[in-house]
């Protein structure tokens, strides 16, 4: 379950299968792979518009959410069926629950339906829905940002930054790192220009935690 903006009509064919990859952007691909994986712990996409980053955050959202849920197959053919015993057969064969070692019906792990939970946010949409929210209180974006199964943030840095924002977005890296839970972040901004904007505690953080892949090439959308 992919939740947050959506991706738009731009990106909505995005796969890492049809990423065009080059020997300017090779590293980030195989960060972003390893990512959906389980290989890595997190990803820091840093480089200037046009080169591929946003198309590389969908495609990990859709290829982390594909890997990490699970919906278990009906695994019976036509004949499988077999027939019930009379009940008082059943009966006669019951273990007493009373018993200490009476275990009760469980199911395999294959056999549990499992949903991956991703947000995907352009920063400019995320830091509007959380001011919008504080205004009514309304908690529950934050909470999902911090719990989520993977975050992924893309074009960091374009949004207009507050004191309440900025506040906001460390609690929930902080929270994140913390847990260890993974996150995928895209962004223009410079190295030293993130820890100027977001404190030297979330540059540590993802310097810590995740792969931090700069990417340069041409602009793709120039190419076009």
């Amino acid at each position: 379950m992919i939740r947050g903006t959506s991706f738009g009509q731009r990106f909505r064919k995005a796969t890492f299968s049809n990423f065009k990859v080059t020997k300017y952007n090779a590293d980030a691909f195989n960060a972003c792979k390893d990512l959906a994986s389980g290989k890595n712990s997190g990803v820091v996409l840093i480089g200037p518009v046009g080169v591929g980053k946003t198309h590389l955050m969908v495609s990990l959202a859709r290829e982390f959410d594909r890997a990490k849920s699970h919906v278990p197959q009906d695994t019976h053919s036509e004949g499988d069926w077999r027939a019930i015993p009379p009940t008082r057969e059943l009966i006669a064969n019951a273990v007493d629950a009373s018993e200490p070692d009476s275990v009760g019906p469980s199911l395999d792990v294959l056999e549990i339906s499992h949903q991956a939970h991703v947000e995907f946010w352009p920063m400019l949409d995320l830091s509007s829905e959380l001011r919008s929210a504080a205004m009514t209180g309304d908690l529950s974006l934050s909470h999902r940002c911090r719990e989520c199964d993977l975050l992924v943030l893309d074009d960091l840095g374009r949004e207009k930054i507050s004191e309440f924002i900025l506040q906001e977005f460390q609690r929930i890296i902080d929270w994140r790192y913390r847990e260890m839970l993974p996150i995928a972040v895209a962004t223009n901004l410079p190295r030293g220009d993130i820890a100027d904007r977001y404190g030297e505690h979330t540059s540590s953080r993802w310097t810590e935690s995740c792969d931090v892949v700069e990417i340069h090439g041409p602009d793709y959308r120039v190419e076009v």
